[in-house]
C-alpha cells in the first residue's frame, strides 16, 4: 500500500476499543506516571500502545547532518504522517512510543506536534547511538566521560530537550559489540547513571538488523544487561530491543526470567507464523508479561523527496492482532502485550538492583 493511501475499511474490535478507552488498569502502581511529549501521564492512561516506532529519521551520518542540517517541513511531514497516526487511532491505538535515536533524525518539536494533531500520547528519547558502524555517533560521545553524559541526558531530562520544554520517555542507545567496545560499555555506564537518577527505562538496539549468528545478538544482550546490573540497575529497566533477530528462542526465556523486556518490534505483513511462534514460546514459559511488541515503522526520510516511503503503522493492529485470536490466544494474554506491558516498561522510576 502506498503511504498516501487511505487506510479505508479497519475497524476496531471493541476489545480494542475498551483497552483504548482505558477499561484495562495496568499492572503499575496507581502513582505510576509515563513522561510523554506533552507531559506526565498515568501509566495507566496509556491504553493500546505500539512501543517502538519511527515518525521522522534523518539517516544521513552524523557528519553529513553537521554539514549540511535540514529542518523538517512540518507541513510536509503531517501531510504524510498524520493519515496514518489517525488509521491506528481509529484501530484503538491510543500511545505510540517514538524511538527514534538523538541523531537519527530526533525532533522533539515535531512529536509533539503530532501527538497534538493525532490526540495520540508519544514519547522520545535521549541517550546516544553506537550501532550501524558508528556513523550517527556525535564528537562529545566519544569525548566526554560516562559522568558527563549522564548529566547530559539528566539535562534533558530536568529541563527539556534543547529548549523545546519537551522532556524524554525513555534512554534510547544502539550497541552491536560482541563484545561491547570500551565506548560501548562507557555509554552503557552513563545510561545507568541516568536511569538512576531519571528512573527511565533503557531501550537498546542490540546487534545487527538480522541475525548472522545464532548466539550473537544474545551475546551482546547479556553483556549489556551484566553491566548494567553490575552498575545496580534492574533488569527491569532494560529493554532488549529488536530480540527476534535473535534465532535462538530460549535466549529470549532466559532475558524474561531474568526480569528483563523482551521487544519483538519488527513485524511485517506476512510475518504472522513466525511472531506466533515467538509469542507462543514465552507464552508456553508463563513469560508473555516480559514482552513488549511492535513494527519498528514508519517514517519520513530527511532529504527524500516526499519523505520517501512511509511503512504503516496499522499491520500489528489489522493483521496480527487477529492472527493471535485466531491462534488461540485469549485477551487475558494479548491485553499484556499491548497495554499492561508498555504501561509497566515506560512508567519511569529508579529500578535498583535486587530490588527488581
Amino acid at each position: 500500500m502506498h503511504r498516501r493511501h487511505f487506510v479505508a475499511g479497519l475497524i476496531a474490535s471493541p476489545i480494542a476499543l475498551a483497552w483504548a478507552e482505558g477499561n484495562g488498569v495496568a499492572a503499575t502502581g496507581s502513582d505510576a506516571q509515563v513522561m510523554t511529549v506533552q507531559g506526565p501521564i498515568a501509566a495507566a492512561d496509556l491504553g493500546l500502545t505500539l512501543a517502538h516506532e519511527h515518525l521522522y529519521a534523518d539517516l544521513r551520518p552524523y557528519t553529513e547532518q553537521l554539514a549540511k542540517p535540514l529542518t523538517p517541513d512540518m507541513d510536509a511531514v503531517t501531510a504524510v504522517v498524520l493519515p496514518q497516526l489517525q488509521a491506528i487511532r481509529r484501530l484503538g491505538c491510543r500511545s505510540l512510543v517514538d524511538c527514534t535515536a538523538t541523531t537519527l533524525g530526533r525532533d522533539p518539536r515535531l512529536i509533539r506536534h503530532l501527538s497534538q494533531a493525532s490526540g495520540l500520547h508519544m514519547l522520545t528519547t535521549t541517550g546516544a547511538y553506537l550501532a550501524a558502524g558508528g556513523r550517527f555517533i556525535p564528537p562529545y560521545v566519544r569525548e566526554e566521560s560516562s559522568a558527563q553524559l549522564a548529566a547530559r541526558w539528566t539535562g534533558e531530562w530536568r529541563d527539556g530537550i534543547g529548549g523545546s520544554g519537551v522532556r524524554p520517555g525513555l534512554i534510547k542507545l544502539g550497541v552491536e559489540g560482541d563484545p561491547p567496545s570500551e565506548l560501548e560499555r562507557k555509554v552503557l555506564q552513563a545510561a545507568a547513571r541516568t536511569h538512576l537518577d531519571t528512573g527511565l527505562v533503557i531501550a537498546v538496539h542490540t546487534g545487527p538488523w538480522a541475525e548472522v549468528e545464532p548466539g550473537r545478538n544474545a551475546r551482546c544482550a547479556f553483556a549489556q544487561l551484566d553491566l548494567l546490573e553490575a552498575a545496580g540497575v534492574a533488569p527491569s529497566a532494560w529493554i532488549w530491543v529488536h530480540a527476534q533477530n535473535e534465532t535462538q528462542a530460549e535466549q529470549h526465556v532466559r532475558a524474561a526470567h531474568r526480569g528483563a523486556w523482551v521487544s519483538f518490534d519488527g513485524f511485517r505483513p506476512g510475518q504472522e507464523a513466525r511472531y506466533l511462534a515467538l509469542l507462543g514460546r514465552m507464552r508456553e514459559e508463563g513469560l508473555l508479561e516480559h514482552v513488549l511488541l511492535s513494527q519498528d515503522a514508519g517514517w519520513y526520510n530527511a532529504g527524500v523527496p516526499g519523505g520517501g516511503e512511509f511503512n504503516p503503522f496499522h499491520p500489528l493492529l489489522s493483521e496480527l492482532l487477529p492472527a493471535l485470536r485466531e491462534a488461540g490466544f485469549g485477551e487475558d494474554e494479548v491485553h499484556p502485550l499491548l497495554v499492561r506491558n508498555p504501561a509497566r516498561a515506560y512508567a519511569f522510576g529508579s529500578r535498583r538492583a535486587g530490588n527488581g
